[in-house]
């Protein structure tokens, strides 16, 4: 176990600076609190390996693992989308427990997922021994990025932030005198002719494309990085300022063999505020599932936040600010190849059409919790508006059935009180001055 001294400073406000320009940055906190209480006969009734235990105050659920007298501990939540862990029976080492959602299964030793196999980890709490010599488990809680330099909103005047619906992941957005361009897929297919979009472009997209003072792309999958888009653009504005992300797998990965000449890329590090004028500034944030991959971004402009999380499975770990002025967020699913591709034994089509169902309850719920917990003043799904256009492909357009944008909005209505929503249509423009002086309009 670690040292007493550690569990002064674990129970304990710790207060670090992150100081890198002391006129602007104002001290940040990291915090603590303890989620788990045991006495001394509690802990003298934990089990050699997994143990699994709840706090009857709140309802939570933590995993301890005891071995030879060391114990490491969690919480009793997947990573993945926040489902629960039992024992895995299959596991012969006594080490494992496995997600009653989606079967990921985690070493509880190492505190690693071991499936999906070079994953990830669990994200660890301290334990340590309290004045009556029982136990308690204690979450720190690092400084929020975005709390760095905090500005106050200002007023917006009527058309001076609007959000302009392109098509699937790509918006266009107006901040003051910058314009801003998110993901653009406008061209042709991706995923090697199994995605087609929705909604056709309008058609002077590739002069907004080219007005863009900034691109943002999320990750590599080619709904969002898509080769044929930026080779069109190349061909006119190859040094249109381009922001990813600093992950393990390189966005533009394939640049050289694309053959697509682009100039001015920037790979930005996560958490860190990138100012692009007085008034406007952006920070991108990793996935906390794949963070190898997957980012989402925050752009505020005069202290009014939008989120975008696009296909990010847990943005930034769970962590996130509440209260922004505009999230957007994918919503479709239908993105596996998962069960349809699969026959015989209990794959019969019965089975496939309850799963994919059940599926797509449990990505509604899911993405209504996020709105709910983090209580945007306005929600709009996006990111999702495709189609398996391709005759080869009718199988899967047929089975794989899609969430539809407007049933999550309903369900976050029932949900959480003063959301307002917003379902994107082409051409649709949301102006945020307007929406923020008055939600009904």
């Amino acid at each position: 176990m670690p040292s007493g001294g550690a569990c002064h400073q674990a129970q304990h406000a710790i207060r670090r600076r992150h100081c890198p320009c002391p006129d602007k940055q104002p001290s940040v906190e990291q915090t603590s609190k303890i989620l788990l209480s045991l006495t001394p006969s509690e802990v003298a009734v934990l089990g050699e390996g997994i143990n699994f235990l709840r706090n009857k105050q709140d309802g939570k659920n933590y995993i301890v693992y005891k071995d030879n007298g060391i114990l490491r501990a969690c919480k009793n939540l997947c990573k993945h989308q926040g489902g629960l862990f039992i024992k895995d029976i299959e596991d012969i080492t006594g080490r494992g427990v496995r997600c009653t959602k989606h079967n990921w299964k985690l070493d509880v030793s190492s505190m690693k997922y071991v499936n999906p196999p070079d994953s990830f980890c669990q994200d660890e709490l301290v334990v340590e021994t309290d004045i009556n010599n029982g136990l308690v488990l204690i979450e720190l809680h690092p400084p929020n990025p975005w709390d760095t330099d905090p500005r106050k909103p200002e007023d917006l005047a009527f058309g001076e932030v609007q959000v302009t619906y392109v098509t699937h992941a790509c918006m266009d957005i107006q901040l003051g005198d910058i314009r801003m361009m998110f993901d653009p897929w406008l061209i042709g297919p991706a995923f090697a002719r199994g995605w087609w979009l929705l909604h056709e472009p309008p058609s002077d997209w590739f002069e907004r494309l080219c007005r863009a003072d900034l691109i943002y792309i999320s990750h590599m999958h080619s709904d969002h990085l898509s080769y044929p888009t930026l080779k069109k653009l190349a061909e006119q504005r190859p040094d249109v300022p381009i922001y990813v992300g600093k992950t393990e797998r390189p966005v533009f990965w394939y640049l050289d063999q694309s053959g697509v000449k682009l100039t001015n890329i920037n790979i930005v590090p996560f958490g860190v505020w990138q100012q692009v004028n007085k008034n406007l500034r952006f920070m991108i944030l990793m996935d906390g599932v794949h963070p190898e991959m997957d980012t989402c971004i925050i752009v505020e402009y005069k202290g009014h936040k939008i989120l975008n999380t696009v296909d990010c499975t847990r943005p930034n770990g769970g962590k996130l600010p509440e209260n922004v002025d505009l999230m957007m967020s994918d919503f479709a699913g239908g993105a596996s190849g998962f069960p349809m591709t699969f026959s015989g034994g209990k794959f019969t089509e019965e089975w496939k059409a309850q799963f994919i169902k059940t599926e797509r309850k449990k990505l509604l719920n899911y993405k209504a919790q996020l709105v709910n917990d983090f209580k945007p003043k306005i929600y709009c799904p996006f990111a999702g508006y495709f189609v398996e256009a391709h005759p080869s492909d009718s199988y899967i357009k047929e089975t794989n059935l899609k969430n539809d944008p407007t049933e999550l909005n309903n369900l976050i209505k029932k949900k959480s009180n003063g959301v307002s929503t917003w379902t994107p249509k082409p051409g649709a423009v949301l102006d945020l001055g307007r929406m923020i002086n008055d939600p009904t309009d």
